[in-house]
């Protein structure tokens, strides 16, 4: 995170994130910030066959034989505004 290699505090499995109308189970590895990024590993990207357009700002993946395009983001100066009693459900507000 932040250019600086960070250890996962533990690990959530399947852990229902949902992309445009895509559903998806993934596990979850928490780790200790304020930043509200998701970061999809390749594994995800591989089992999707997605393709990053960043020439664009897209992603594009398939889901249940659909392709789905959605917007890139610059993510880098979110932060989390209100911290909750749940870090998971920070990640997603």
């Amino acid at each position: 995170m932040d250019g600086k290699p960070q250890a996962a505090v533990g690990v959530v499995d399947e852990v229902p994130v949902v992309i445009a109308e895509a559903q998806t189970f993934i596990p979850l590895q928490v780790i200790n910030s304020a930043s509200k990024i998701l970061l999809l590993g390749t594994d995800w990207l591989d089992k999707y066959k997605t393709d990053i357009l960043s020439s664009i700002r897209k992603l594009r993946f398939i889901s249940q034989e659909k392709t789905i395009e959605v917007d890139v983001v610059n993510a880098r100066d979110q932060t989390v505004k209100k911290i909750t009693s749940s870090n998971l459900c920070a990640l997603w507000k």
